[in-house]
């Protein structure tokens, strides 16, 4: 008996039930009903019957969609987006929306591995999911697997694992041995090969392990010797890694086996590349067989005998069975089939094939559009990262980006940050510390709906989706993390768009984004440090002025930009009196504190926008303009105020200052030395004509 999981009402602000119409009996009114009088279960619907004061009301309640869980990682995409396909078909109808939660682990350059994207797991409400799905054989890491087994069991569920045992879960198990057997007993028995060598790699798998145990038994099952030597393995189970270990082994002067038998297609298609640089022909001196049977295995010359995955009914079989929960181990019998082409020596079909060349040249010539097109995105969002001065033209170019040009993204995505992205992009730290957790709540920084621009909302991150995006019918979520080294940004969320992960589209996406948000971070740190400096360098110790380090960085360009604004510049210059009696008479601490004393009352009083610089010992000069000056009489307000401040100060010296001013239109040829040379020469007047009345001789 299959049991259907129990149908969820939406949230709503009515506490009781949440209620979507009502027919009421006639002449009653309807008001808050609390008491259930019967219940049932219709088309996805929920209707009540509600019994409140005598009166029998009949309420609409909406259920909440079904939602199914799958984790997987994006690496292995053709073999996801299969087993998706798969799932879509089994739940086609079913009124099921699928979220896909995508991680890429990877190794950075400095050799260090980076799990950092298994994070998006985190995000995850298992509580909220009808099912789950783990595709443990592409996750591969232990520690992730294990830590998301526990969750889904403290959550009540239990996850369907795909080519993995997991105590707690429903197990499901492709027959990658029997296909891989075949393959060989074909290649015995039909071909009569004897001479064998394996190409695999470092990467552990249920599926590898599987294919390698039908190569080692039917060697075995035929009395064929296993020659160890000719079992290699790979860095990785990539093109570039197998066509450079084929191609230096064959310059080594190594002898291949008669027959390579390849554990995917990539590898064979690195085995064919290394073979004719090297003048192997294929399949006249080597015989070469792979697994998966991509796109490309067909098109081959000669066309690549393989294996053909039935990945999808996989996918239909974990949906089906992700919406009831066993803890049965399934052994799934679908079984994959043996593709024998060219390249094994058979010739079936090959004539047949081999008129798909066009199609397949078509196609190369499109893909290679789309890769050029994507490339052109990328750099596109990097000038928007390096072009932004400040967040807010940041994230208003993004979303003006992304609002003109969003394919690879799809008509239905959003971009979320943490609720604490404003401050970390303008965090001073030299590195994040690591910081995995997406927090309670993350903001949309792009939306689009639709095709076009969407709400920036804010959400609950247990609600994964912006409610916008929301609609009827069947529909498939795609998230995917951003990330810098152990730092979590947020996550992109896509919906019905699984080209995304075509050639990793959606990992260069995440990387380059991610990879951007902590240039960008940095660049302001730089430029924050880069101003630190600046006023650290710029600016006089003692009296907090600029210094002449300043005038020279700051106040002549500053009379400059007004001559080029056609705005008139203001200067005064400030002398203190008697500065030589003071500090030789009462010490230079004294002294010290005239100047302070002095530079405080100047910038107390002027502008503050206007440049104070400390011109000398005991000189200041105050650079400013006339935007918003109404002539003011600056040069009293400055000796008033310092005649205030010493007041009470009770000073064993008379400390007063002499201040002259000149202005100087924008269309004076004089340089900001010539222009205080003359405001000197207007203030020293005046500190003569102070000694004057003092009766003394002037100096100092």
């Amino acid at each position: 008996m299959t049991h259907r999981p129990r149908a969820r009402l939406r949230a709503s602000v009515i506490p009781i039930v949440a209620v979507v119409s009502f027919e009421a009996p006639e002449g009653s009114t309807p008001s808050l009903p609390h008491i259930y009088a019967n219940t049932s279960l219709n088309n996805n619907r929920k209707v009540e019957f509600l019994y409140y004061r005598g009166c029998l009301f009949r309420g609409i309640l909406s259920v909440m969609k079904q939602k199914i869980a799958v984790l997987c990682s994006g690496w292995k995409y053709d073999y996801v987006t299969e087993f998706l396909h798969g799932m879509q078909q089994a739940t086609a109808g079913g009124d099921i929306d699928i979220y896909v939660f995508v991680a890429y682990n990877f190794t950075e350059l400095s050799g260090f591995p980076n799990f950092s994207g298994f994070s998006i797991y985190s995000i995850i409400p298992y509580e909220d999911f009808d099912g789950v799905v783990i595709l443990a054989d592409q996750i591969n890491n232990a520690r992730t697997l294990e830590k998301e087994r526990i969750r889904t069991i403290k959550a009540g569920k239990t996850a369907v694992v795909v080519n993995f045992r997991m105590d707690g879960t429903t197990s499901i198990k492709s027959d990658d041995y029997t296909a891989a057997y075949e393959m060989m007993e074909h290649l015995i028995k039909e071909h009569g090969y004897t001479d064998f060598g394996y190409l695999d790699s470092k990467v552990v798998s249920s599926a590898r392990a599987e294919q390698y145990k039908a190569f080692r038994t039917c060697m075995l099952d035929n009395n064929l010797t296993i020659n160890m030597d000719h079992v290699f393995q790979l860095p990785s189970d990539t093109y570039n890694d197998s066509y450079s270990f084929v191609s230096q082994y064959i310059r080594d002067g190594n002898k291949l086996p008669e027959v390579l038998v390849c554990a995917n297609d990539d590898i064979a298609l690195g085995v064919y590349k290394a073979a004719e640089e090297n003048g192997i022909s294929i399949p006249e001196q080597l015989k070469v067989v792979g697994y998966d049977d991509k796109y490309f295995a067909k098109h081959l010359n000669p066309p690549l005998s393989t294996v053909k995955n039935n990945v999808a009914l996989i996918g239909t079989e974990a949906a089906k069975r992700s919406q009831y929960h066993s803890n049965e181990t399934k052994i799934l019998k679908a079984k994959n089939i043996p593709v024998y082409r060219c390249s094994c020596g058979c010739g079936n079909g090959s004539l047949q094939e081999k008129n798909t060349d066009s199609n397949f040249y078509l196609s190369s010539l499109t893909q290679n559009r789309i890769t050029s097109e994507f490339s052109a995105q990328m750099e596109k969002i990097e000038e928007v990262f390096t072009e932004a001065a400040d967040v807010f033209s940041l994230l208003t170019n993004l979303e003006s980006l992304f609002n003109k040009s969003h394919s690879f993204e799809g008509d239905n995505f959003s971009i979320f940050l943490k609720a604490d992205w404003s401050s970390v992009l303008i965090n001073s730290e030299e590195n994040l510390p690591q910081n995995l957790s997406y927090g309670a709540s993350v903001q949309s920084i792009t939306s689009i709906i639709n095709g076009k621009k969407g709400l920036k909302e804010i959400i609950q991150t247990r609600s994964l989706i912006p409610s916008q995006m929301e609609s009827e019918g069947n529909h498939m979520y795609l998230f995917f993390p951003i990330f810098n080294h152990s730092y979590a940004h947020g996550y992109l969320v896509t919906k019905d768009n699984l080209d995304i992960l075509n050639n990793n589209y959606a990992y260069t996406w995440t990387r380059t984004v991610g990879t951007n948000i902590e240039r960008f971070r940095k660049k302001n740190m730089y430029k924050q440090m880069s101003q630190q400096f600046l006023k650290l360098s710029t600016r006089d110790a003692l009296s907090g002025m600029l210094n002449r380090v300043g005038l020279d960085k700051l106040a002549k360009p500053f009379f400059a930009q007004n001559k080029k604004n056609g705005i008139p510049t203001i200067l005064f210059f400030i002398d203190i009196n008697s500065m030589k009696t003071i500090n030789d008479k009462f010490g230079h601490l004294h002294g010290d504190l005239a100047v302070k004393t002095v530079a405080a009352s100047v910038m107390q009083v002027v502008p503050k926008n206007w440049l104070c610089v400390r011109y000398g010992g005991d000189e200041f000069l105050v650079v400013g303009n006339t935007k918003g000056y109404n002539n003011e009489d600056y040069c009293s307000q400055i000796t008033a105020t310092l005649t205030k401040k010493t007041s009470t100060m009770k000073l064993p010296y008379s400390l007063t200052c002499s201040v002259g001013t000149m202005t100087f239109p924008p269309s004076t040829f004089l340089t900001l030395e010539q222009a205080v040379e003359q405001v000197d020469a207007l203030m020293y007047e005046k500190k003569q004509a102070f000694h004057r009345a003092q009766g003394d001789r002037p100096h100092g």
